[in-house]
């Protein structure tokens, strides 16, 4: 048996399928990358936020260019989609015989396309094959993601962030079946955000890429892309931000994208799952869900790196020590108008037990140190501001 064979995380394993086309006014060749990569396809559905591109003259002057196809527009998704808007969605693309689908906006529209087209090709509802009691058969419609926004990075993974909000969970899925065909990233898109969209999003993908780095399912190449995204966003998320300065914009297009095919390979995990009972509990908006946590729980997981990962860390932060990197982290979220105290996201100290309750524990599996429940409850109490 070769020692690849016998290494538990092998350097070669990785993989990511997703053909990446990147720059300003990309979008433009969009009529030329359909016809080039699905040459048979006739009717295609747009889908699309409720309101952030129907005004867009950038967006639609490009897709004014695919007058030679059938197209159909859908714009009936919620912030966080539910399983319901799901399968309505796919309904849709059953019904108007779609034979592709092209994804225009931040992630939940991506999120909600990817498993639409999974599941229009698919017997049965969306909660089976997200609760693993139906296994999936085939590969969904060829789909487009063309992202909107600079950090759910859903253009390039293979995940879908559902919310079931009858059950208070989420009802997502992590299968190798959503990860879209193309992915058209034009930091143009991203001109139109507003200040606050640019922090949420981009601090989803910054706190991706440090979980992605400190994830036990890390190899060298996933911890490129985690420190290239990492580097990224530390020069220039706040310049996006506060002043939508359009190199910064690009910038940051660029590091949700590279964030996204790293952890592909190397899942997000303490944060994000901190951040489900705060969004499903509080509607606290993703980003700042799961940036929160990330100046509290750093300094525990950073002394169970090897010392080579922590130095390679600090030297990309352009810090010298943990604690540097910690005060760092809070100025950069303060810094973006997003909050390091859950008392100033309207949660109150008394919450504690129902967000400890509240947190999808198979999440943290694949973090390098074992959290108990007191040790949690002890460094989840140092987010309250309490006086």
């Amino acid at each position: 048996m070769s020692n690849i064979l016998k290494n538990k995380n092998p350097l070669l394993n990785w993989h990511h399928p997703t053909k990446v086309y990147f720059g300003k006014s990309v979008l433009l060749q969009l009529s030329k990358l359909i016809e080039e990569n699905f040459p048979s396809v006739k009717n295609v559905l747009i889908v699309t936020g409720k309101h952030h591109l129907k005004s867009n003259e950038y967006f639609n002057n490009s897709i004014n260019k695919l007058n030679s196809l059938n197209i159909e527009f859908y714009d009936k998704i919620d912030p966080y989609p539910s399983p319901e808007t799901v399968n309505l969605l796919s309904h849709t693309i059953k019904k108007n015989k779609s034979n592709l689908v092209l994804a225009a906006g931040g992630g939940s529209v991506m999120d909600a396309s990817k498993a639409a087209s999974l599941l229009s090709q698919n017997d049965g509802d969306w909660m089976e094959y997200s609760y693993g009691t139906k296994k999936i058969a085939k590969k969904g419609l060829p789909l487009i993601a063309i992202p909107t926004t600079s950090g759910s990075s859903s253009e390039v993974t293979k995940f879908a962030t559902i919310w079931d909000w009858d059950k208070n969970s989420s009802a997502g899925l992590n299968n190798e079946l959503l990860f879209p065909e193309i992915a058209v990233i034009d930091p143009e898109l991203t001109l139109t955000m507003s200040s606050n969209l640019a922090a949420t999003s981009g601090w989803d993908a910054l706190t991706s890429s440090f979980e992605s780095y400190w994830s036990t399912e890390s190899n060298p190449i996933t911890d490129l892309y985690a420190l290239k995204s990492i580097e990224i966003f530390f020069n220039d998320l706040e310049n996006s931000v506060n002043n939508t300065n359009p190199h910064s914009r690009s910038k940051c297009a660029l590091g949700a994208t590279i964030s996204g095919i790293g952890y592909s390979n190397s899942r997000p995990n303490l944060c994000h799952a901190i951040g489900t009972p705060l969004t499903l509990n509080w509607k606290t908006t993703h980003g700042q869900a799961v940036c929160i946590s990330l100046p509290y729980f750093l300094p525990f997981i950073f002394d169970k790196l090897s010392t080579s990962k922590q130095n390679l860390l600090l030297s990309t932060c352009k810090v010298s020590n943990i604690d540097s990197l910690i005060l760092k982290l809070k100025e950069m979220i303060t810094n973006c108008q997003l909050n390091i105290y859950l008392d100033d996201c309207d949660i109150s100290f008394n919450n504690l037990d129902k967000i400890l309750n509240g947190i999808p524990m198979e999440r943290l599996l694949t973090v390098p140190t074992k959290f108990k429940t007191n040790t949690l409850k002890s460094i989840i109490s140092k987010m309250f501001n309490i006086k």
